[in-house]
């Protein structure tokens, strides 16, 4: 064989190696060619941001995205990914003529799931109109959050839409329930920082709600409301907010919280206003997470809301998961009454930290949890913002040992430990006495190495290792 026959083997073996542009050309033109059914599927399973970048593609893909079922024109994801603002104005009309761009292009056509999120936008009739548009195309999901100011009213045609499935609204829109309002779809309602009329068009609003299965609700000091009922037969989820903004908020009324949803399955209710709370026919609550307190509140007043709190957790005491806030705790740390409520069916305890009261009741609240098995304190078990000032000492827990600890409790999680006294010697309380113990998790405070105390760490990790147990099966994980 001659070198040039040779060379010429070689160059159609290297010929065969290499990738040929012209199919994947080809691979590309068939794509390009596919129904725009299967595109716009193509194109759900990325983001919206990456959807519209693929504009650039070609002609066939330039308005492509706005057939997405999905439309979700988030303002800061989308020019400002990194928290980064300039030229705030300008983007801000480019981000108002891409919504009306992409709805002019939608040209009516179905949509799923509609998103508009800008806080900098001030151009309400144009917010108005889109919502309107969304509506035509019989949205199934819509979320609107704006930042309006002073206020603005939000479409009748919204509170009348029968696609409706999921609605989610923050900002200060007014609304304003028309007469006719009914949403026979709508499976989940967020609200947030919205003023309403009066009360009376908060229990309208939720009564037009026939299959309504989660409500989350945050309140605002301006929402104008004073008796907030939530009355909602088929409700499962319910998480209610009222925390006023300004720590001038001092409003004379009396607000109240009236709840009255047989199905309900979960229950969050962080209230910081409201003095009297009505909770009825929750037979199947498994799970509450409780953070009440008032801000303002006479000395007068105080025996009495907290009677009132003692009545909250005794209409919800069949709850198998509980979580207690901090100002919970405070309250309940002037009961003066022997007797919580039983808590028949709870088996996972989560616990703030009562900062005044220290843990003076919570032999009461071990005996009232006989069939506890997993208990959290998720806050420490001292005031960790100023450790070195903590001079209270450790309330002793009773001579008979709480049920729980003898015969359920598997699992204790203690978070932001720094080592004081009255900390180990609770921790070596249930060492001792809780008799099927299987984990015993100590998280240090992440500030132990500004506060230089990692030795004294490691040296109360060997005592407590050293220290007697009831359970043989207990093993301590102890994270420094």
């Amino acid at each position: 064989m001659g070198r040039k026959d040779l060379r010429l083997q070689m160059s159609d073996s290297e010929n065969e190696r290499r990738p040929k542009r012209s199919n994947s050309c080809d691979g590309q033109e068939k794509i390009s060619y596919l129904p725009e059914a299967i595109l716009c599927h193509i194109l759900s399973r990325i983001s919206f941001k990456e959807a519209v970048r693929t504009s650039i593609l070609g002609t066939r893909w330039k308005d492509l995205w706005a057939a997405m079922p999905n439309l979700e024109f988030d303002f800061k994801s989308m020019y400002y990914p990194n928290g980064r603002r300039s030229d705030s104005k300008e983007k801000l009309n480019e981000y108002m003529n891409f919504v009306e761009r992409g709805l002019i292009l939608r040209d009516g056509l179905n949509i799923k799931k509609f998103v508009l999120s800008c806080f900098e936008v001030s151009d309400f009739p144009s917010i108005y109109a889109w919502i309107c548009n969304a509506i035509t195309c019989n949205v199934q999901e819509l979320e609107v959050r704006i930042s309006v100011h002073p206020y603005a009213q939000l479409p009748w045609s919204l509170l009348t839409c029968k696609t409706l499935v999921v609605l989610k609204l923050s900002g200060r829109f007014v609304l304003n329930v028309p007469t006719n309002i009914y949403l026979p779809s709508l499976t989940i309602l967020h609200l947030r920082s919205l003023v309403y009329l009066d009360d009376i068009s908060v229990r309208k609003l939720f009564s037009s709600c026939p299959i309504l299965e989660e409500l989350e609700v945050v309140r605002s000091d301006w929402d104008n409301v004073r008796c907030f009922i939530v009355k909602v037969p088929s409700l499962r989820r319910l998480s209610l907010c009222f925390d006023p903004v300004s720590s001038e908020f001092k409003d004379c009324r009396r607000h109240k919280i009236v709840v009255d949803t047989p199905n309900l399955e979960y229950l969050k209710l962080c209230d910081h206003v409201s003095e009297a709370f009505l909770f009825n026919n929750l037979p199947y609550l498994v799970e509450a997470d409780l953070d009440v307190q008032l801000s303002h509140m006479s000395s007068v007043f105080h025996s009495i809301f907290v009677r009132r709190v003692i009545e909250l957790l005794a209409w919800i005491s069949f709850v198998k998961s509980l979580s207690l806030s901090s100002g919970t705790l405070r309250v309940l740390g002037f009961f003066l009454g022997d007797d919580l409520p039983t808590f028949d069916n709870l088996v996972h305890l989560k616990l703030g930290i009562d900062r005044t009261q220290d843990w003076y009741w919570l032999p009461n609240l071990l005996v009232s949890s006989p069939k506890l098995e997993v208990l959290h304190f998720e806050e420490g078990l001292v005031d960790v913002k100023n450790p070195d000032d903590y001079d209270r000492h450790f309330r002793s827990m009773p001579s008979e040992v709480p049920e729980c600890l003898l015969m359920c409790l598997k699992s204790i999680e203690i978070c932001k430990f720094v080592g004081k006294a009255d900390e180990v010697k609770l921790i070596k309380y249930f060492l001792k006495n809780a008799t099927v113990l299987v984990n015993m998790t100590i998280w240090c405070h992440c500030l132990n190495v500004v506060w230089n105390i990692r030795e004294k760490l490691l040296a109360i990790q060997d005592e407590l290792c050293k220290s007697p147990r009831g359970s043989s099966a207990c093993q301590i994980k102890f994270i420094v």
